[in-house]
Formats: structure tokens, C-alpha cells, sequence
């Protein structure tokens, strides 16, 4: 199987991570995620714990 150039690997390895999300930036889109729930849920108290379980698992897959 043939290798790719040094340069192609250090491209391809910037590009996977420039795709890497910080701690910060995947806890943002958590809460996003989990506030976007709880508004399609209707906006009702008390599920806040289950929307952010959701919101986690669904960024993280």
C-alpha cells in the first residue's frame, strides 16, 4: 500500500485538528443543544438534568 507524501499527512493531520473542539467550545454547543430541547419540549420547568444528558449525546456522537 502506497504512503502519502510528508506534506499530505501534515495537511490531512491540520485538517483533523482544526475539526477538534475545545472543552469550552463542546460545552457551548451542549448548552445550546440542551436550551433548544427544553424550548422544543414547550419550556417547562424541571427536565433540565434529562435535556442536558440528550444534548450531551447528541453533540458527542
Amino acid at each position: 500500500m502506497a504512503k502519502g507524501s510528508k506534506k499530505e499527512e501534515a495537511a490531512a493531520q491540520g485538517v483533523y485538528e482544526d475539526d477538534l473542539a475545545t472543552p469550552e467550545q463542546q460545552e457551548e454547543e451542549v448548552r445550546l443543544a440542551a436550551y433548544y430541547l427544553w424550548e422544543l419540549k414547550g419550556r417547562q420547568n424541571g427536565s433540565d438534568v434529562e435535556d442536558w444528558i440528550e444534548a450531551e449525546e447528541f453533540v458527542n456522537d
